[in-house]
Protein backbone atom coordinates (compact mmCIF):
# COMPACT_ATOMS: atom_id res chain seq x y z
CA UNK A 1 0.00 0.00 0.00
CA UNK A 2 1.49 3.29 -1.06
CA UNK A 3 0.51 6.74 0.14
CA UNK A 4 1.68 10.25 -0.49
CA UNK A 5 1.83 10.78 3.25
CA UNK A 6 2.00 8.75 6.47
CA UNK A 7 -0.24 5.85 7.41
CA UNK A 8 -2.27 6.54 10.55
CA UNK A 9 -3.57 3.44 12.34
CA UNK A 10 -6.36 3.96 14.85
CA UNK A 11 -7.58 1.91 17.76
CA UNK A 12 -11.37 1.58 17.69
CA UNK A 13 -12.94 1.36 21.16
CA UNK A 14 -12.18 4.49 23.19
CA UNK A 15 -10.47 6.21 20.25
CA UNK A 16 -13.01 6.35 17.41
CA UNK A 17 -16.05 4.85 19.15
CA UNK A 18 -17.24 6.17 22.51
CA UNK A 19 -17.87 2.64 23.76
CA UNK A 20 -16.27 2.87 27.21
CA UNK A 21 -19.64 3.39 28.91
CA UNK A 22 -21.11 0.31 27.22
CA UNK A 23 -18.09 -1.81 28.11
CA UNK A 24 -18.40 -0.75 31.76
CA UNK A 25 -22.12 -1.63 31.77
CA UNK A 26 -21.43 -5.06 30.28
CA UNK A 27 -18.55 -5.61 32.68
CA UNK A 28 -20.81 -4.85 35.66
CA UNK A 29 -23.60 -7.07 34.35
CA UNK A 30 -21.24 -10.08 34.57
CA UNK A 31 -19.76 -9.30 38.00
CA UNK A 32 -21.70 -12.02 39.81
CA UNK A 33 -21.03 -14.62 37.11
CA UNK A 34 -17.25 -14.11 37.26
CA UNK A 35 -17.10 -13.24 40.96
CA UNK A 36 -15.52 -9.79 40.78
CA UNK A 37 -16.43 -6.33 42.03
CA UNK A 38 -18.37 -3.84 39.93
CA UNK A 39 -16.81 -0.54 38.88
CA UNK A 40 -18.10 3.03 38.72
CA UNK A 41 -16.83 5.71 36.35
CA UNK A 42 -15.76 7.88 39.29
CA UNK A 43 -13.22 5.17 40.21
CA UNK A 44 -11.45 5.38 36.86
CA UNK A 45 -8.76 7.97 37.74
CA UNK A 46 -7.49 5.88 40.66
CA UNK A 47 -7.70 2.61 38.70
CA UNK A 48 -5.82 4.12 35.77
CA UNK A 49 -2.95 5.14 38.03
CA UNK A 50 -2.69 1.60 39.40
CA UNK A 51 -1.92 0.01 36.05
CA UNK A 52 -3.62 -3.11 34.66
CA UNK A 53 -2.39 -5.74 37.10
CA UNK A 54 -3.11 -3.83 40.28
CA UNK A 55 -6.44 -2.56 38.96
CA UNK A 56 -7.55 -6.11 38.11
CA UNK A 57 -6.41 -7.37 41.49
CA UNK A 58 -8.24 -4.56 43.30
CA UNK A 59 -11.50 -5.70 41.68
CA UNK A 60 -10.90 -9.38 42.31
CA UNK A 61 -10.54 -10.26 38.62
CA UNK A 62 -8.56 -13.45 38.02
CA UNK A 63 -6.33 -13.59 34.95
CA UNK A 64 -7.61 -17.04 34.03
CA UNK A 65 -11.15 -15.70 33.44
CA UNK A 66 -10.06 -12.76 31.26
CA UNK A 67 -10.24 -14.56 27.88
CA UNK A 68 -13.75 -15.93 28.54
CA UNK A 69 -14.93 -12.64 30.02
CA UNK A 70 -13.59 -10.64 27.07
CA UNK A 71 -15.19 -13.06 24.59
CA UNK A 72 -18.63 -12.79 26.22
CA UNK A 73 -18.52 -9.00 26.46
CA UNK A 74 -17.34 -8.69 22.85
CA UNK A 75 -20.13 -10.98 21.60
CA UNK A 76 -22.78 -8.96 23.45
CA UNK A 77 -21.54 -5.62 22.13
CA UNK A 78 -22.91 -6.24 18.65
CA UNK A 79 -26.50 -6.24 19.83
CA UNK A 80 -26.01 -3.05 21.82
CA UNK A 81 -23.93 -0.86 19.52
CA UNK A 82 -26.92 1.45 19.19
CA UNK A 83 -25.80 2.70 22.62
CA UNK A 84 -22.48 3.84 21.14
CA UNK A 85 -21.61 6.82 18.97
CA UNK A 86 -18.41 8.34 17.57
CA UNK A 87 -16.46 10.90 19.55
CA UNK A 88 -17.28 14.50 18.69
CA UNK A 89 -15.19 15.91 15.81
CA UNK A 90 -13.35 12.63 15.11
CA UNK A 91 -15.15 12.02 11.79
CA UNK A 92 -14.30 15.52 10.56
CA UNK A 93 -10.65 14.97 11.46
CA UNK A 94 -10.57 11.68 9.57
CA UNK A 95 -12.16 13.25 6.51
CA UNK A 96 -9.52 15.98 6.58
CA UNK A 97 -6.75 13.38 6.80
CA UNK A 98 -8.13 11.53 3.78
CA UNK A 99 -8.41 14.79 1.87
CA UNK A 100 -4.74 15.47 2.66
CA UNK A 101 -3.80 12.06 1.19
CA UNK A 102 -3.04 10.21 4.42
CA UNK A 103 -3.67 6.48 4.52
CA UNK A 104 -5.88 5.50 7.47
CA UNK A 105 -6.54 2.11 9.03
CA UNK A 106 -7.96 0.46 12.12
CA UNK A 107 -6.34 -2.12 14.38
CA UNK A 108 -8.74 -3.45 16.98
CA UNK A 109 -9.38 -6.43 19.23
CA UNK A 110 -13.10 -5.95 18.51
CA UNK A 111 -14.95 -7.85 15.78
CA UNK A 112 -14.09 -6.62 12.28
CA UNK A 113 -17.69 -6.91 11.09
CA UNK A 114 -19.00 -4.89 14.01
CA UNK A 115 -16.36 -2.21 13.46
CA UNK A 116 -17.06 -1.93 9.73
CA UNK A 117 -20.80 -1.72 10.34
CA UNK A 118 -20.31 1.05 12.91
CA UNK A 119 -18.06 3.03 10.57
CA UNK A 120 -20.62 2.73 7.77
CA UNK A 121 -23.64 3.63 9.91
CA UNK A 122 -21.94 6.76 11.23
CA UNK A 123 -20.61 7.77 7.80
CA UNK A 124 -16.90 7.67 8.56
CA UNK A 125 -14.66 8.15 5.52
CA UNK A 126 -13.43 4.94 3.91
CA UNK A 127 -10.53 3.25 5.68
CA UNK A 128 -7.72 1.63 3.74
CA UNK A 129 -7.87 -1.38 6.03
CA UNK A 130 -9.62 -2.68 9.16
CA UNK A 131 -7.69 -5.39 10.97
CA UNK A 132 -9.07 -7.38 13.90
CA UNK A 133 -6.61 -9.20 16.14
CA UNK A 134 -8.02 -11.34 18.94
CA UNK A 135 -5.41 -10.33 21.46
CA UNK A 136 -5.43 -8.13 24.55
CA UNK A 137 -1.71 -7.59 25.02
CA UNK A 138 -0.17 -8.50 21.64
CA UNK A 139 -0.68 -5.36 19.57
CA UNK A 140 3.05 -4.98 18.89
CA UNK A 141 3.04 -8.20 16.86
CA UNK A 142 -0.20 -7.15 15.16
CA UNK A 143 1.33 -3.82 14.14
CA UNK A 144 4.38 -5.58 12.72
CA UNK A 145 2.12 -7.88 10.68
CA UNK A 146 0.21 -4.90 9.28
CA UNK A 147 3.44 -3.15 8.32
CA UNK A 148 4.62 -6.28 6.52
CA UNK A 149 1.25 -7.11 4.91
CA UNK A 150 0.74 -3.66 3.41
CA UNK A 151 4.38 -2.92 2.63
CA UNK A 152 4.56 0.09 4.95
CA UNK A 153 7.64 1.95 6.09
CA UNK A 154 7.42 1.97 9.88
CA UNK A 155 9.10 5.37 9.94
CA UNK A 156 5.94 6.69 8.26
CA UNK A 157 3.43 4.90 10.50
CA UNK A 158 1.69 6.43 13.52
CA UNK A 159 -0.61 4.55 15.87
CA UNK A 160 -3.37 6.38 17.74
CA UNK A 161 -4.77 4.76 20.89
CA UNK A 162 -6.36 5.42 24.26
CA UNK A 163 -4.55 2.98 26.58
CA UNK A 164 -1.03 2.61 28.02
CA UNK A 165 -0.71 -0.79 26.35
CA UNK A 166 -1.14 0.96 23.00
CA UNK A 167 1.91 3.07 23.78
CA UNK A 168 4.01 0.09 24.85
CA UNK A 169 2.98 -1.96 21.82
CA UNK A 170 3.71 0.83 19.36
CA UNK A 171 7.14 1.55 20.80
CA UNK A 172 7.91 -2.18 20.77
CA UNK A 173 6.92 -2.28 17.09
CA UNK A 174 9.12 0.73 16.35
CA UNK A 175 6.37 3.16 15.37
CA UNK A 176 5.33 6.55 16.70
CA UNK A 177 2.27 6.67 18.91
CA UNK A 178 -0.18 9.40 19.85
CA UNK A 179 -2.12 8.80 23.06
CA UNK A 180 -5.61 10.29 23.33
CA UNK A 181 -7.10 11.16 26.71
CA UNK A 182 -10.80 10.88 25.83
CA UNK A 183 -10.91 7.07 26.10
CA UNK A 184 -10.33 4.34 28.66
CA UNK A 185 -6.87 5.47 29.76
CA UNK A 186 -7.87 9.08 30.39
CA UNK A 187 -4.89 11.29 31.19
CA UNK A 188 -3.88 9.45 34.35
CA UNK A 189 -3.20 6.18 32.54
CA UNK A 190 -0.29 7.67 30.61
CA UNK A 191 1.63 8.99 33.61
CA UNK A 192 4.02 6.02 33.59
CA UNK A 193 4.53 5.68 29.83
CA UNK A 194 5.96 8.03 27.23
CA UNK A 195 3.97 8.34 24.02
CA UNK A 196 5.32 10.36 21.11
CA UNK A 197 2.55 12.84 21.88
CA UNK A 198 -0.47 13.18 24.17
CA UNK A 199 -3.64 14.95 22.97
CA UNK A 200 -6.97 15.77 24.60
CA UNK A 201 -9.23 16.53 21.61
CA UNK A 202 -9.58 15.32 18.01
CA UNK A 203 -8.62 18.80 16.81
CA UNK A 204 -5.39 18.58 18.80
CA UNK A 205 -4.85 15.17 17.24
CA UNK A 206 -5.10 16.57 13.73
CA UNK A 207 -2.60 19.33 14.53
CA UNK A 208 -0.14 16.90 16.12
CA UNK A 209 -0.37 14.48 13.17
CA UNK A 210 0.45 17.34 10.81
CA UNK A 211 3.44 18.28 12.95
CA UNK A 212 4.76 14.72 13.08
CA UNK A 213 4.39 14.09 9.36
CA UNK A 214 5.95 17.23 7.90
CA UNK A 215 7.96 16.13 4.89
Amino acid sequence: MNSKKATIIFDFDGTLANSVGLMVRLYNEHAVEFDYQTVELREFPALRRMGYRKALKSKGIKYRVLPKMAKIIASQMRGRMSEVGPYEDIIEVLKALKKDCYSIGVLTSNQAGLVKEFLQVHKFPSFDFVVSEKTIFGKDKALKRIIKRYGLNKEHVIYVGDEPRDVKASLSAGVKVIAVTWGLGGKEGFEKVTPTALVSTPKELKKKLQELTVE
